[in-house]
């Protein structure tokens, strides 16, 4: 059986891998010279080695010792790091006896053509990702690791996860930041507490919001309700555009549809990642894993619920499922470890339904990825409230602070 995939992304390479492993032999497109899809060569890989000093410095100015790097060291980490990975996933795809093509692939009429020539195959897998915002006058974020001009004035437009994420990493890096965003608090369309508490943390950091607010883009400069801003870079962080430029066939809405197997409407072509509709690696891993077992002849849905989110700030901020029926939260100066290492900022909520099944929750807090993480679990399994409150967690650790809003949350 011959499989083809298109993109090297997260979803790309799991769905070769796994197609390779049930036997199929597996050709894989990338238009790009380098592998690993906008995750590692622009997105989540080069900004967690941005971050990753930054949060580094955060825990030793909480316990009075500054520490300060400059954006061309956190840059010149990232290159590094991106350079690291992407080799790693050719050596991987290599390795595992994958076939490798560069070039733009389109489909016609179900058939897979890369520069005039076609690849015969049984099943075709199409991950092609998303692409950045290309708005005048502004930068996109996944420019901001290959950014070697100085600058210290940032405005970035939209206090959505990017601008969060991205307004700590730069804020923290020395910069002057101001956020435009049209909503009353950052991260709209999160859960209230999680914004209240996000916008004020913002605000003790130094950053510059402009809620309320809508920038306007005119002859290179930024102007706010009526106010021009004095600005060194712009950066959009939100507006990503799903990358079907080829495969029209399979579109609806601007993404490709899938149903759960990862099937399109056209037989035999799958797709899996960010094009169909959803935007973390994580996701798209597992879309690709489903997508390449599929392919090669399997019957497996992709569970798409309970799905962990994160923003890499200092504290973390992590959510899952809605924030909706009965709710509690606990702060984190009531966990002693949190109080004993001086990371008492934010708080974690659970929320239940009126059957004592857990629905969701959000942690603004130190280890935010590990507590959300943990309550994802016990959604996934269908963990009632008065059952989880018997897992045995270590003390003294974070994790406590969501055994502690378990019990508070006890029907």
């Amino acid at each position: 059986m011959k499989v083809t995939i298109i993109g090297s992304g997260p979803a790309g390479l799991y769905a070769a891998l796994v197609a390779q492993r049930n036997g199929a032999k597996v050709t894989l497109v990338e238009k790009s010279e380098r592998l690993g899809g906008t995750c590692v060569l622009y997105g989540c890989i080069p900004s967690k080695a941005m971050l990753a000093p930054l949060g580094l410095a955060y825990s030793l100015n909480r316990l009075g010792r500054e520490v300060k790097f400059t954006f061309q060291e956190l840059r010149s980490l990232s290159m590094s790091t991106v350079d690291r990975v992407s080799k790693a996933v050719s050596l991987t795809l290599e390795s595992a006896g994958i076939d490798i093509v560069h070039g733009n692939a389109e489909l016609r009429s179900g058939k897979v053509h890369v520069g005039g020539e076609q690849i015969p195959s049984d099943a075709v897998i199409v991950a092609t990702g998303t692409r950045k915002p290309d708005i005048k006058y502004t930068v996109a974020s996944d420019d901001l690791p290959y950014y070697e001009t100085d600058f210290n004035k940032v405005v970035l437009i939209g206090g959505g996860v990017g601008g969060v994420e991205y307004g700590w990493l730069l804020r923290m890096a020395g910069k002057e930041v101001t956020i435009v965003e049209k909503d009353s608090l950052l991260l709209p369309g999160h859960d209230q507490d999680l914004r209240t508490s996000v916008t004020s943390y913002f605000r003790r950091m130094g950053v510059n919001l402009m809620l309320n607010s809508i920038a306007k883009l005119e002859n290179g400069s930024v102007t706010v309700n009526g106010e021009k801003l004095d600005a060194d870079l712009v950066v959009m962080t939100f507006g990503r555009k799903f990358e079907t430029f080829g495969f029209d066939e399979l579109t609806s809405e601007g993404k490709i549809e899938v149903d759960e197997f990862m099937r399109t409407k056209v037989n035999g072509i799958y797709a899996a990642g960010d094009v169909t509709g959803s935007y973390t690696a994580h996701e798209a891993i597992h879309k690709g894993f489903v997508a390449g077992i599929n392919a090669t002849g399997g019957r497996k849905k992709y569970e798409g619920n309970a799905i962990p989110k994160v923003i890499y700030t200092e504290p973390q901020i992590a959510y899952v499922g809605r924030t909706e029926g009965i709710c509690r939260k606990t702060n984190m100066t009531e966990i002693v470890r949190a109080v004993a290492e001086k990371r008492t900022e934010g708080f974690v909520k659970i929320c239940r339904d009126e059957q004592g099944r857990i629905t969701g929750g959000v942690a603004f807090s130190e280890r935010g990825e590990e507590i959300i993480t943990f309550v994802s679990t016990l959604m996934r399994i269908g963990v009632k409230v008065s059952d989880a409150i018997d897992v045995v967690l270590p003390h003294p650790s974070y994790l406590e602070a969501v055994w502690e809003t378990l019990l508070r949350l006890q029907p």
